[in-house]
């Protein structure tokens, strides 16, 4: 019931576990609102979701979400560049968001919200900064 005061979803990785519910939201639920992801959250997430579905509609009856509400999901995606500067509008004129690489995955995003003049806030789910060897 709460899901048309959504103003924008910030996706941060390509996996079931941090975007799965966007098809369901978006085919069930009626979310219909501003998505930004980077590129490869985009293109991988996409692929997560298509082969959830198939290995769940395979093996059970699965229909928490098809393969259109995926489409539909995807099809809503504003796909971003790291440290490409996005100002929101509508409802979120004044801020901007950018996404920033995360280090937890490929593609993985933290994301920097800025309102004009105040201080920054990061979105962080996972992330990780330490030196690989």
């Amino acid at each position: 019931r709460h899901v048309h005061q959504v103003d924008a979803v910030l996706l941060s990785h390509p996996d079931p576990l941090h975007l799965g519910a966007l098809p369901y939201a978006v085919g069930k639920m009626g979310l219909n609102c501003a998505i930004y992801a980077t590129i490869p959250v985009y293109k991988m997430g996409q692929m997560f979701m298509y082969d959830l579905y198939q290995s769940r509609h395979n093996t059970e009856d699965f229909t928490l979400f098809t393969l259109d509400d995926v489409d539909a999901a995807f099809d809503k995606i504003q796909q971003l560049k790291f440290s490409q500067i996005v100002n929101l509008k509508g409802k979120g004129h004044g801020l901007s968001i950018t996404p920033l690489p995360a280090g937890h995955m490929i593609g993985g995003t933290i994301w920097k919200i800025v309102k004009d003049g105040e201080e920054e806030i990061v979105y962080a789910v996972d992330f990780n900064h330490k030196r690989e060897m």
